[in-house]
């Protein structure tokens, strides 16, 4: 079924957002009927919703969150600090220079995958050019022609845009297993901390009793053991998904190395079989490429990248994201800093002094102030730090209350099943909400002002980061560099100028299916065509 088309030039609205106006309009040309918006100039906050538990500050026990050597002492019993003054120093030589090794690792392993992304693209590109192969062999008098890129046909562009997409399918599904045994181990550590107190005698069933009911479990045991199931559930599909991936990947390179070798030794065969110039032109018989990681022969008997290698090279760089990520957690855990305004207690450490991680170092008392837990995981502490604005609502209240964050956990709490970080948010001004109530929370992690913007469901992130303009009545996919992302509107840093018209949905297209794989900045938006993130 497909949408009537509309009156030209019909308003449908006008929405404020971030201190400007965007007026959407439905636009009929003699191409299509669209529906459409401006590029404006306005502010945009990215934020990061999270939900917490209201808390009184009283005292906390500090601690670095990182082993070494105190550096410097800054207060003592009886300081008076304000929230984010800093009270204590680590050296920091050696944590700076395992970021560094850290960031090298990073880049070392993403240099190796753009290498071997590039390897497998050669020989596909060698598989369509039948040109690409010099002649064995070539007499004095010949003429050698200077060496030029061919201009790739339609079936190499369509070659490469296959292999392209595979490529991403293994390295997403390679990170998308990662993660998923790294939850996996997390649930089972903390399944083992809960069933621990669980571990009783287990009585003989009593009548009408079944065998389960008399196990002496604890329902938080209970519960571990199911999500550790769970997660290993994800486990096992995360892994099926990699392997349909990794044998679509080697399909492709097996047939790109049996054109290659296929048309090397049609090239390569001499019209005179007895001719001595032509006797070391015997082709090499290629080797199929497989997923267990073997290297199969490319073009010229080169070897050719397989689609476990492009897997292992993915598992390498996300291996050195977590480790540059932990690098550079202890690197700020150099400087221990006052979560709240409040009273130093005790300093238990002096200039000189080895501590460790979990040493309690400084004591503070708060001065009652309000405040706000939380929790975020590993992906998200990335983005939170110290000093960021929030917004809190406490359950049934209306209004929100302002807050700063003021602390994150330098360690990560698996009890949960998951890996996550404890956050501690100070508000403006105490709130009417009894203790041990949840709240919703909004952080700003990014702020663009007086920046240009466009609705987040204008942008779409398949392959490419793009947008529809509207060109002479027609939709023309543009590429676009987009920087804060916000709920509604989304930064755009190059690719776009004000004014121009962009489109948001073509009304004369079949409403969106279910097996629909356009995305967009904010996961739904209007059917577009293609592009994406690059």
């Amino acid at each position: 079924m497909r949408r009537r088309r509309l009156a030209a030039a019909a308003i449908a609205g006008v929405v404020l957002v971030g201190g400007g106006s965007v007026a959407y309009a439905q636009t009929q040309s003699g191409a299509g009927s669209y529906r459409t918006a401006t590029v404006t100039t306005g502010d945009v906050d990215e934020t990061m919703g999270l939900s917490g538990i209201i808390t009184a500050s009283d005292r906390q026990d500090l601690s670095f969150g990182a082993g070494g050597t105190v550096e410097k002492v800054s207060v003592e019993a009886g300081d008076v600090v304000r929230s984010g003054s800093t009270l204590a120093t680590l050296d920091s030589t050696d944590l700076e220079t395992a970021v560094t090794k850290a960031e090298a690792t990073l880049a070392k392993a993403k240099a190796q995958l753009e290498t071997d992304k590039a390897s497998q693209a050669t020989t596909v590109t060698d598989s369509e050019t039948p040109t690409a192969a010099t002649p064995a062999k070539s007499t004095p008098t010949q003429s050698t022609p200077t060496s030029s890129t061919p201009t790739q046909s339609p079936a190499l562009r369509e070659a490469l845009g296959r292999l392209a997409t595979q490529q991403g399918a293994v390295t997403s599904a390679q990170s998308a297993a990662t993660e998923a045994i790294s939850a996996s181990k997390s649930a089972l550590a903390a399944q083992v901390e809960a069933c621990k107190a669980a571990e009783t005698e287990e009585p003989a069933p009593a009548d009408g009793e079944d065998e389960g009911e008399a196990t002496g479990l604890s329902q938080e045991c209970s519960d571990a053991l199911d999500a550790v199931q769970a997660a290993q559930d994800v486990v096992a599909d995360q892994q099926d998904t990699l392997q349909t991936a990794l044998e679509a990947l080697s399909t492709t390179l097996t047939a790109a190395v049996e054109a290659v070798g296929e048309s090397s030794s049609t090239r390569s065969t001499p019209s005179t079989p007895s001719a001595p110039d032509d006797a070391d032109a015997t082709p090499t018989t290629p080797t199929t490429p497989s997923t267990s990681g073997s290297t199969p022969s490319g073009s010229a008997g080169g070897p050719t990248v397989t689609a476990a290698t492009l897997a292992q090279d993915q598992a390498s760089i996300d291996t050195a994201e977590a480790q540059l990520t932990e690098a550079e957690r202890q690197l700020k855990s150099a400087e221990l800093t006052a979560p709240f305004a409040g009273e130093i207690l005790s300093v238990s450490v002096v200039e000189g002094d080895v501590v460790a991680d979990s040493d309690v170092v400084i004591v503070i008392k708060g001065d009652g102030a309000t405040t706000v837990t939380t929790t975020v995981t590993l992906d998200q502490i990335q983005d939170v730090a110290v000093g960021q604005t929030a917004s809190v609502t406490p359950a049934g209240a209306v209004e929100a209350t302002g807050g700063t964050v003021s602390s994150i956990g330098l360690l990560p709490d698996a009890s949960s099943g998951t890996s996550t970080y404890p956050v501690t948010i100070e508000l403006a001004e105490p709130v009417a909400a009894p203790e041990g109530s949840t709240a919703s929370i909004s952080v700003v992690t990014g702020r663009a002002e007086s920046v240009l913007t466009v609705p987040s469901s204008a942008v779409s992130t398949t392959i490419r980061t793009t947008v529809s303009v509207l060109v002479d009545g027609r939709p023309v996919v543009t590429p676009v560099t987009v920087g804060v992302v916000g709920a509604t509107r989304t930064e755009i840093t190059d690719g776009l100028t004000r004014g121009q018209e962009i489109v948001l949905a073509d009304l004369d297209a079949d409403l969106p299916s279910g097996d629909s794989t356009t995305t967009s900045l904010t996961g739904g938006g209007f059917p577009r065509g293609p592009g994406g993130r690059g």
